[in-house]
C-alpha cells in the first residue's frame, strides 16, 4: 500500500492505493477507502466518499491516486460553494 498526499486550493487532500496481483501475474492498483481532505488551519479530517471508483482497477498506481484526489477536488469545491467562499464555474 501506498498513501500520497496533494494539495488543492489550500486543502490537503491525502489518498491510499494498494495493489492486488492478477491472475495474469501483473499487478493491478486499487483505491483505499476513504480517502480524506481537510483544510491546513484545522485538525479535523472530512472523509471523501469516492463513488465511481472504489470497485476500478486502475494500470498505474498515478492513475488511482489521480481518480482519488480528483474525487476530493470534488468534495473539497462543494465544500467552499457551501460556504459560499469561492464560486466554481
Amino acid at each position: 500500500m501506498e498513501t500520497r498526499l496533494d494539495t488543492f486550493n489550500g486543502w490537503q487532500m491525502k489518498a491510499t492505493v494498494e495493489s492486488r496481483p492478477t491472475n495474469g501475474g501483473s499487478l493491478k492498483y486499487y483505491i483505499v477507502q476513504p480517502a480524506t481532505y481537510k483544510e491546513f488551519s484545522t485538525e479535523v479530517s472530512l472523509c471523501c466518499v469516492i463513488k465511481k471508483n472504489t470497485d476500478t482497477a486502475f494500470e498505474t498506481a498515478d492513475a488511482a491516486f489521480y481518480a482519488a484526489f480528483s474525487d476530493c477536488r470534488h468534495a473539497i469545491r462543494g465544500a467552499i460553494k457551501f460556504r459560499g467562499l469561492h464560486k466554481f464555474s
